[in-house]
């Protein structure tokens, strides 16, 4: 497939976004025919943010001595003070800043004059219309010009509205359109906070736009890579038939800012649809591997947290769960089924064979553990990120299912191929060591000589360090949940 056109289409935007090198040319594989897939555990329908008119109430300013003397503050005095008679409906935490702004006694406008609006809003009005080309909708942030008899009112209606959808804008660039955390059960993201006064005090103070757009849009090279794919999908001239690829990268690019601007130099990146795990030192990949991820009904979450420990030679704590749904169906057909599996069964802290315990009691009285060994179902070690979901990466017996395609085969965890590889990585030290933790069949735990952050994803279109963007099956039907609350958030602005 030949190589894309390099990304000097983003020159109206240079200065906004930075991309690695002179060019990054960018290349595709075919999109794989898409499975049946399963909705993930919806909540019930998007709850958009709340919105409400503006409401600004100018605190007394004096200033109607120096307009008697200086028509320019006169004028500009006339447009503040029509402000209070507003209907603009926006984001309420949107609105509070505006507010805050506008009401000061020293408040100075920042897109218009007496006369109309200024180069500065120019300049803001062109970067609001090329929003389409960061994965987002430039209807959201479409802005109507002064219009109506009343110059000053109007004047009034253009400076709140220019200066709502530039934070409105600005925001969405850094943290995304959309709240992760209402989609599903299966997202766990802190969202990122943005400072709107500090932003609308600092669009007002700097002549520069950029200063302001440096600080808050995306800065990772991949997203550079994702705007310039959604470029060429878009003027490809392929037609329908990239529509499923151009929604892919949409979403990645949202699901970018839920992540750090920037990755660190030294992370671990697992995306769950290409079933992969990637260990970065100093930025670049060292290592990569084949993963095993969650069933339909026990999916992986999307989340990110930090490596602190690794655990070798580990015992599994069997969940309730599966107690319940795999182990019960066994015992009933035999007893002591455990006992010859090797688990280890307690009731109420006290170890006894499973043959000798009620089962029909509630079960939270009752203990499984499996104890450490070849069979183990976590293998010869896990390396663990605390988390809310008790996920987390380890090695596993069963290593035929790393050869088949679709890799949704664990309850939740991620297995890795190559899993000393990737403990030796986070530990900093050679694989040898490793081998030499796990040689006398001890359990023990040994802490990271520094956390290592770790993202556990889902990209089903994704940049990878050969400068191609990869397509992979939407496998939980997330894509699908995302796009809608994209939908329903534009809805609510227009």
């Amino acid at each position: 497939m030949p190589l894309r056109p390099s990304s000097r289409w983003i020159a109206p935007l240079a200065g906004l976004l930075v991309l690695s090198g002179s060019a990054i040319a960018v290349r595709a594989e075919p999109q794989p025919a898409a499975p049946p897939v399963t909705q993930a555990s919806p909540k019930p329908g998007y709850t958009v943010p709340a919105r409400r008119p503006v409401h600004i109430v100018r605190q007394d300013t004096g200033t109607s001595l120096s307009a008697f003397f200086d028509s320019a503050s006169g004028n500009q005095a006339k447009v503040l003070n029509e402000m209070d008679s507003l209907q603009i409906s926006m984001n309420n935490d949107i609105a509070e800043a505006v507010e805050a702004y506008y009401a000061q006694p020293k408040a100075k406008l920042i897109w218009v004059n007496g006369k109309g609006p200024t180069a500065k809003a120019a300049q803001a009005l062109d970067l609001l219309k090329q929003a389409d080309d960061w994965g987002l909708n430039a209807g959201d942030y479409a802005v109507a010009p002064p219009q109506g008899g009343d110059r000053g009112k109007a004047l009034a209606a253009f400076e709140v509205s220019l200066s709502s959808k530039m934070l409105m804008f600005l925001q969405d660039n850094f943290r995304g359109r959309i709240d992760p955390n209402k989609l599903s059960n299966y997202y766990d993201f802190k969202r990122k906070p943005v400072d709107l006064k500090g932003t609308i005090a600092q669009l007002a103070a700097t002549p520069d736009l950029m200063v302001v757009f440096d600080r808050l849009l995306p800065s990772n090279p991949k997203f550079a890579q994702l705007a310039a794919e959604l470029h060429y999908l878009r003027t490809s001239g392929q037609g329908g038939g990239n529509s499923a690829n151009i929604n892919k990268v949409i979403v990645a690019m949202e699901e970018m800012r839920w992540l750090p601007q920037e990755f660190p130099e030294r992370y671990v990146f697992i995306n769950q649809p290409a079933y992969m795990a990637y260990y970065y030192e100093n930025g670049t990949l060292t290592l990569s591997m084949k993963a095993v991820i969650g069933q339909q009904d026990h999916q992986t979450n999307f989340f990110d947290a930090s490596i602190k420990t690794v655990e070798f030679n580990p015992d599994w704590g069997v969940p309730q769960s599966i107690i319940r749904n795999e182990m019960l169906p066994h015992l009933k057909r035999d007893p002591a089924y455990l006992d010859k599996e090797g688990y280890v069964v307690s009731v109420k802290g006290k170890t006894m064979p499973s043959a000798k315990v009620d089962w029909s009691q509630p079960l939270e009285n009752i203990g499984v553990v499996q104890p450490p060994g070849p069979d183990n179902a976590l293998g010869q070690l896990k390396i663990l990120f605390p988390n809310s979901h008790d996920i987390y990466m380890h090695d596993t017996p069963a290593r035929g299912k790393f050869a088949s395609q679709d890799r949704m085969f664990s309850h939740g965890c991620v297995r890795l191929e190559n899993p000393k590889a990737m403990a030796a990585a986070v530990l900093k030290a050679p694989v040898e060591f490793v081998d030499q933790q796990i040689s006398d069949g001890v359990k023990k735990d040994m802490p990271v000589p520094e956390e290592v952050p770790v993202y556990v994803s889902y990209f089903t279109a994704w940049p990878t360090d050969d400068g191609v963007i990869h397509y992979f099956d939407d496998i939980y039907g997330r894509d699908a949940q995302t796009l809608n609350a994209i939908s329903a958030t534009t809805a609510s602005r227009t």
